[in-house]
């Protein structure tokens, strides 16, 4: 009930009522947008920020309607949302080494990364039991069929699917432990 009646002071202009409110939430706006910086944001940023937060409630107050939540609640979204603005400024943008990069660069370097890749893939392989990786072998590299893998090393066909299941897991888990997702593998 406090609040709503700060709230028509604050509607009416009422610059005691702009000093209560400060009073009141100065720390929680602090706090908030200590949270939401993240660490990233200096004392003397905080405090710019705090004040910007009243000063754009101050200049919306007009467009806060009671029902639809409570003044901390809208004070606290505006002064999260000034942290984060803040810290988008704060990123540096840098170039993509792409952009330095000629045509012919860059065939060149996908060509390098697609071996470093492959190399990669082999290594893991090896991190295979060896029956899996002659199934997984014999099925992603050499192209056979189920059905004739599982003839040849006279296994049933579920078996060979299970095989094949349980090392693309293996290869996963380990590719994911080095950093390689699989939208990284070409």
């Amino acid at each position: 009930m406090e609040d709503e009646r700060l709230l028509m002071r604050l509607q009416k202009r009422d610059e005691r009522a702009l000093e209560e409110l400060i009073d009141r939430y100065g720390g929680f706006v602090l706090s908030v947008i200590r949270a939401a910086g993240a660490g990233l944001l200096s004392t003397e940023d905080i405090e710019e920020l705090a004040a910007e937060a009243f000063l754009k409630l101050w200049n919306s107050v007009q467009n806060i309607e009671p029902k639809k939540g409570s003044l901390k609640n809208y004070l606290g979204a505006i002064a999260r949302n000034e942290a984060r603005s803040r810290i988008r400024c704060l990123r540096p943008v840098l170039p993509m080494e792409e952009d330095y990069l000629t045509q012919a660069d860059q065939k060149m370097q996908q060509e390098l990364e697609r071996k470093e890749q492959g190399e990669l893939i082999r290594k893991t392989l090896l991190f295979l039991e060896p029956v899996t990786r002659e199934i997984f072998l014999r099925y992603y590299y050499k192209r056979e069929k189920i059905t004739h893998i599982s003839q040849e090393m006279q296994m049933k066909p579920s078996t060979v699917k299970s095989r094949l299941a349980r090392g693309r897991d293996v290869l996963r888990r380990t590719l994911q432990e080095r950093g390689i997702s699989n939208e990284d593998v070409v």
